[in-house]
């Protein structure tokens, strides 16, 4: 027999208790709760999780979600933005209940801003040489003499450039070479 997993059986088995020094938050929070197919526990001691903006008697209960300015002890269960969305409440809900934490990841500045200057090339020391040898004209054969190693790293080298550099021929490697060299300053 096959059982499938129906989440409004889930969530409907959960009690949510809000708790709130704020009646009319709470009484919003609540509605948000039960519109999410949780049953509303009147008292955080008769609830599977409990949602509470700092009040001291939720933070007893060991599946507490605090919603605001909430320092990050390791103790409470769940911590989001005071004004987190239905959705971002309904995983916390969900993750609490699973026996998981859940933490607003932490602000590591103002976002995402332009880069100063183009990403650097992450080459290998043995790709910068392949590299200054693509630049010099040098064919496989004769890299792989050059630099004492057999034809087919010298191929490997050769495609792991390529694709590194984005680019579909050897003269196309060069001319990218070239330009990368002279910017890391490295003699050729």
């Amino acid at each position: 027999m096959i059982l499938a997993f129906d989440p409004k059986a889930e969530t409907a088995r959960l009690r949510v208790a809000v708790l709130s020094s704020d009646p009319a938050r709470e009484a919003a929070l609540a509605k948000l709760v039960a519109a999410g197919g949780y049953s509303v526990a009147g008292r955080a001691g008769d609830a599977d999780v409990v949602i509470s903006d700092g009040v001291a008697q939720a933070l007893m209960h060991p599946r507490v979600i605090v919603l605001g300015d909430a320092s990050d002890d390791g103790e409470t269960a769940g911590i989001l933005p005071h004004d987190a969305t239905a959705q971002q409440i309904d995983a916390a809900i969900r993750a609490l209940a699973a026996g998981l934490s859940v933490r607003l990841r932490t602000k590591t500045g103002d976002g995402f801003g332009a880069l100063e200057s183009e990403p650097q090339l992450l080459l290998t020391p043995r790709e910068v040489e392949v590299l200054e040898a693509l630049v010099e004209g040098l064919g496989n054969k004769a890299i792989a003499r050059k630099l004492d190693i057999s034809q087919h790293t010298v191929k490997f080298h050769v495609e792991s450039l390529f694709r590194k550099l984005d680019v579909n021929s050897r003269t196309q490697a060069a001319i990218r070479g070239l330009a990368l060299l002279a910017q890391s300053r490295i003699d050729v």
